[in-house]
This record gives C-alpha cells, structure tokens and sequence, in this order.
C-alpha cells in the first residue's frame, strides 16, 4: 500500500460511507502508480464491510464515472479475478466535495439506488452467516490473487515526511505535490511553473464531441472508451475536430468507436508529415538543391534536357529532395569556366543535357571534379558517385 494513495483516499470526499471503505481497500491492493488491482469481490466486501453486491455495484459505479479502468477480464476460475486500474489524477481531485456529485451526473449509468447499504437493509448484514458474505470464518473464500500489502515504509520526519499533511511526502508523485497545494494554499517553489488543473474527461463529453454519435453502437463506444487508458482520454477529445476536418467528406464514414479502438487521433502527427513530403515546391535553378535534383533524375533515366538547356525551376516533393539528398549527398561547388564543368559535359550531353556557356564567376554543383566514369590522368581510378 502506497502512504501518498492513502492520503488521498482519505481525503477524497464520496458522500458514502461505503465509497469510502471500497476506495481505501482498492488503494490497499495497489501500487502507488495505480496499477495491479485485482481483489476478488469477497475480499472487498469483507474488509468493506459491505455486501458483495453492493462492492460490486460500487466498483461498476468507479468504473462508470472514469476513477477506475478494467485492464483484463477475469477468467472463470475462482483465483481468477478482473484486474484495474485507478486514475490517480482524478483521485486526487476528489478531495474537493462538489467533485463526485459531478461525476455521477455526467456518467452515463443505470440509476443507483439511494443507499449503497439496501443489500444490509434486505437481511445481508455484514455478520450474517449466508448470502453476500461468502464465508464467514476470517479469510476463508478471499481470493488469493490479492497482493495485500505493499509494505511501503514511510519516511521520516526528516526526509520530509509531516504528519498533519501540510507537507507533501519526499518520494511522492506530482499529482499530490500539486493535490497539497492546492489544499492548503501552499504557492509552488520558484522554478516551477503552476499548472492547470484539468477537468476529467468523460464519456458524456465525447458523445457530445462526435457529430452524429446515436448513429454508432452506443454499446461499442462504451467498450471502447472504457478499455482507453485515463491518460489518452482527454487527448481524444481534443483530437476529434482536427480528426474530422483532417477526414474531409468521409468524416461520418468513421464509427466513433473505432475512432477510440484505433487511436485514429494519435495518426494525425505521421499523416501531416506524409502530406508535406507530399507536397510540391518549386526549386529555383542553378541551385545547389536544382543541380542535385537534375543529376537524381538524370540517372534516374528521366530526361530533363529542356530544364537544363532553359534554365528552368523544377518541381519536386520534399520525399523527391531528400531522396536525391541521400544518393547524391553533398555537392561541391565549381566555377562555371573552370574544367570540372568542362569535363562533366559530355557525360550530360550523352544523356540529353547540354549545359548552356556561361561567362563570369558563376557557379555550378558538381558531386565530383570528374563524372561517373571519368578518368583525369592515366592510370587514375574511374570516379564513381
């Protein structure tokens, strides 16, 4: 068990008594990044105190208003139990008490009954011998796919440690330094900016994002997002007009549940570069990038005579540039009048390039002072790109 995640579970205000000892036991099974929770119902009844339909109806309830996530299902045999996990972020904002009542209120769920104890009411008392108790003799039927206790040691006064919590915990995570502030109106050190405190994401909120969503599988868009972890939900809100817009007439060819099972926001990054490179730019001539665009399509077999002869810009992709980029590499520049050119000009000239006379201090781009082929002095190597 984590000392930050009790504070928080204590603190956390769920107008329910039986929230509460729910909340605390889940916190109990957890590591202090909210993951590995997996008690059998039995077992959070028992220390609940609670019926095991009601643990039940309470852990379905934190699953609806988005504090926990059902990571795998459960297999059928009696040690096998469904494992979550917790949205720390949210748990550390229930401490305000106006919190979960907005929750509820924008989760989409089968109305509760008014009190999370009717299943005591109706005669499951936490001490009666059948029904939700599943065995009544300590420990017996527990499920031992509980890890229980973590152990966490807590640190002393001297590491940081405070017993009335006006301090947060040395070796504690973020989301509490900032909870601990926030409580007690602490300001943020120097040299850490204030952050702001995002709402929660919820399901209601994304159904009211989608254009259209009556038309898909309310079911399927439930599963979806309830299997989407916490981090990644507000990110898919956010993304779903650039998403659409991105889709262009297509956009209702999209089932908002395969939106959130793919991840389709998450694509919008490598679909914006695939565009760029894509997309085509004039590059003016006699430039280095032109002379290594006229050199890549001319031993690409492309015959660009008339571009060369005419002095002409040519249009390339940012894909086409770059992969001249990586055969050619860098070009070295020449003087116009100087041999280099001279001797590249038969070579160009045989693949339908002749390069016009220029005068002066002009410069051309040349990968080498001799073309593929070339020899400068007898004996010399064939130079080669």
């Amino acid at each position: 068990m984590s000392a930050a995640l009790l504070g928080l579970a204590l603190k956390a205000k769920l107008h329910s008594q039986t929230r509460k000892m729910v909340l605390i036991k889940l916190v109990d099974c957890c590591q202090e990044d909210g993951t590995r929770i997996y008690p059998s119902l039995a077992t959070i009844a028992e220390d609940a105190e609670c019926s095991v339909p009601t643990a039940r109806r309470v852990m379905q309830t934190f699953c609806r208003v988005g504090l926990l996530r059902k990571v795998r299902d459960g297999g059928s045999g009696a040690k096998s139990t469904n494992h979550y996990e917790m949205d720390i972020d949210l748990l550390a904002k229930l401490r305000r008490p106006e919190m979960w009542p907005a929750l509820e209120a924008a989760a989409v769920h089968q109305p509760l009954t008014d009190s999370d104890d009717d299943d005591e009411a109706a005669g499951h008392a936490p001490d009666a011998g059948s029904g939700a108790r599943e065995a009544g003799s300590p420990g017996a039927n527990k499920g031992i796919t509980v890890e229980g206790y973590h152990r966490d040691s807590l640190p002393n006064p001297a590491e940081g440690y405070h017993p009335d919590d006006t301090q947060p915990l040395s070796r504690n995570l973020n989301y509490e330094r900032e909870g601990a502030r926030e409580r007690e109106g602490t300001p943020a050190s120097e040299g850490e900016p204030e952050q702001a405190d995002q709402p929660t994401a919820t399901l209601t909120e994304f159904r009211a994002a989608w254009p259209n969503v009556h038309r898909d599988s309310q079911k399927a868009i439930e599963a979806a997002w309830e299997a989407l972890p916490f981090t990644m939900r507000r990110p898919a809100i956010d993304g779903i007009k650039p998403f659409l817009a991105d889709l262009g007439p297509r956009k209702f060819q999209i089932a908002a549940s395969t939106y959130l099972s793919e991840r389709r926001w998450t694509l919008l990054p490598a679909r914006a570069a695939e565009r760029a490179a894509a997309a085509n730019s004039a590059v003016r001539a006699w430039t280095r990038d032109w002379w290594r665009l006229v050199l890549f399509r001319i031993m690409a077999g492309q015959r660009v005579g008339y571009t060369v002869q005419s002095g002409q810009a040519i249009t390339a992709t940012a894909r086409e540039q770059e992969q001249a980029r990586q055969q050619l590499g860098e070009l070295h520049a020449y003087l116009c009048t100087g041999p280099e050119l001279a001797a590249w000009r038969p070579w160009l000239a045989a693949r339908g390039a002749r390069i016009p006379d220029m005068r002066g201090d002009a410069r051309v781009f040349l990968p080498s002072p001799m073309p593929p082929g070339g020899k400068r002095d007898a004996g010399d190597d064939d130079v080669r790109f």
